[in-house]
């Protein structure tokens, strides 16, 4: 049966609220309540987003049902949000509706504020946090601040820890990395030295890209040098530029070209394509220093129709905090394809952002003996495309008119309303012991990137689709905690759209 014909005939319960999300019913977490017995009483909820109440309609929410009554707002948004927060809560409220909230919005983009709300909400009685918000210059390589927040809230002793769950991101694999490759042709306006994309025996100096018209885009590109705002000390040892030229390659439309020596790693392009043309050229250069062994950029935004046109290596997008060691990064897939809906195995989303991205520092800025490349991210993946009262669109394949939630922003809710349930069953599980058992009792998925399906944890969807029954099931009985959900393995088993806020060159995503 076609999941979308399945929809007409599926009307949601209404046990919790106006409306009750879809994905509650794809993870089966109507049936782990009813089964052990539990509905997060006793848990509160951390939750970081954009803003909580900027439109008006908590109190309406509350209400309905939608909402719990008695959430606290720790600190909300400037009326600038969409209270994309507050939808996150009505996810989370269908899987857990006994547990509390408090909110504490992002903030502007900076990253000491984000981690300040990191810790905000963990001083506040948090035992559990949900992010949905990125910041487009954390480092790729090397754990940032807020990164090094997560991990020392996740790894407190004993059930002081607090499990942090993060949106993996839609940026699915619009990413590009190489070592630098000189070319010997120097770029005329920076007189720095152009990288050459062509792996072989010639010389490509650029490389094509689509963007469509009315589209933008923003790229995050970086390089394996240390940050000085992370770490102190030296910071870069070398100086790169990225530039976007017109399909000729023979005028830069815009370009990044900050002086990197001393400084941060990291350049930030933005163009919005406001002509007729779609077709255009990205050229990298090096203007001081050593040669990258390694340097990469993802991009944000685009549409459905963005492409990397040639020499593309398809590279993970997941960095920042949701590639924590502490975190667990949650990917998408629409709930009309899960096994609950008609599809099995269910179907990652095409825009779910892939892990895979190194760290090769530590926080102090020395390079790591050992690179780290084996973080498992994502952990997981969660419906999307979900009924809210307010925030999103609606989507034809449902036959109501509630608007739909998409992106890993509405995923991200899911596994943390799984965690209430769990800790509601045994309030002394550990960070670790909650995304083990996720991980262990989740459906597998494959990475549509690869030709054979991937058995057991790939890049893609991680160890796949969470089940809030299964995970139950396993917390109440013996687990002993492990690094690897391969470890404790129990059971035999449109590109969506984000908001951007700036504050000079920084820039908060919310997924």
């Amino acid at each position: 049966m076609n999941p979308t014909d399945k929809l007409s005939t599926f009307t949601p319960s209404q046990d919790v609220g106006l409306v009750e999300s879809q994905g509650a019913i794809a993870i089966n977490a109507d049936k782990a309540r009813e089964l052990f017995g539990v509905d997060g009483t006793g848990v509160t909820i951390g939750v970081i987003s954009d803003s909580f109440n900027n439109l008006g309609g908590a109190e309406a929410d509350v209400a309905s049902g939608d909402l719990p009554s008695g959430i606290k707002v720790l600190e909300d948004a400037p009326g600038v949000g969409e209270d994309e927060g507050r939808a996150i809560m009505q996810l989370i409220h269908d899987v857990a509706p006994g547990a509390n909230f408090v909110f504490h919005t992002s903030g502007p983009g900076q990253p000491e504020e984000f981690a300040d709300a990191i810790f905000k909400l963990a001083d506040a009685g948090a035992d559990i946090i949900v992010s949905d918000v990125g910041i487009i210059h954390e480092p790729m390589f090397q754990d940032g601040i807020i990164a090094q927040a997560i991990d020392e809230i996740s790894s407190r002793p004993g059930d002081s820890a607090v499990s942090f769950f993060a949106s993996a991101g839609n940026e699915g694999r619009r990413s590009y990395e190489s070592s630098f490759n000189p070319s010997g042709v120097i770029e005329p306006t920076s007189g720095g030295e152009f990288h050459d994309f062509e792996p072989g025996s010639g010389v490509d100096t650029f490389q094509s890209i689509t963007i469509p018209s009315g589209a933008g885009i923003d790229i995050s590109f970086q390089w394996d040098s240390p940050f000085a705002s992370v770490s102190g000390g030296a910071g870069s040892l070398n100086d790169l530029d990225i530039f976007l030229y017109d399909s000729s390659g023979t005028k830069v439309l815009v370009s990044s070209t900050e002086s990197n020596i001393g400084n941060d790693p990291v350049e930030v392009l933005t163009f919005n394509n406001e002509g007729q043309t779609s077709e255009f050229n990205l050229a990298i250069s090096k203007k001081g220093g050593y040669d990258p062994d390694l340097m990469k950029y993802i991009v944000f935004g685009g549409g459905k129709n963005f492409k990397i046109n040639e020499f593309d290596t398809a590279s993970g997008t997941i960095f920042g905090n949701p590639n924590a060691e502490g975190a667990a990064a949650v990917g998408a897939i629409s709930y009309l394809e899960t096994p609950a809906f008609g599809t099995d195995p269910g179907e990652l989303r095409f825009f779910s952002s892939a892990g895979g991205t190194p760290v090769l520092f530590d926080q102090d800025g020395d390079r790591l003996f050992i690179p780290d490349y084996w973080r498992s991210k994502p952990a997981f993946v969660a419906p999307d495309g979900v009924n809210t009262t307010f925030f999103g669109d609606d989507i034809p394949e449902d036959s109501d008119n509630y608007p739909n939630f998409a992106g890993t922003s509405a995923s991200v809710a899911y596994p943390a309303g799984v965690a209430a349930l769990m800790l509601d069953a045994n309030p002394n599980l550990s960070a670790d012991e909650i995304y083990s058992i996720q991980e262990a009792t989740a459906l597998d998925m494959d990475d549509p990137s690869t030709p054979e399906f991937d058995i057991g944890f790939d890049y893609a969807s991680g160890y796949g689709l969470i089940q809030a029954d299964r995970a139950l099931g396993l917390v109440t009985t013996p687990f002993p905690c492990h690094n690897s959900a391969l470890d404790t393995l129990a059971f035999a088993n449109p590109g969506a759209s984000f908001g951007l806020s700036s504050s000079g060159s920084n820039k908060g995503i919310l997924y």
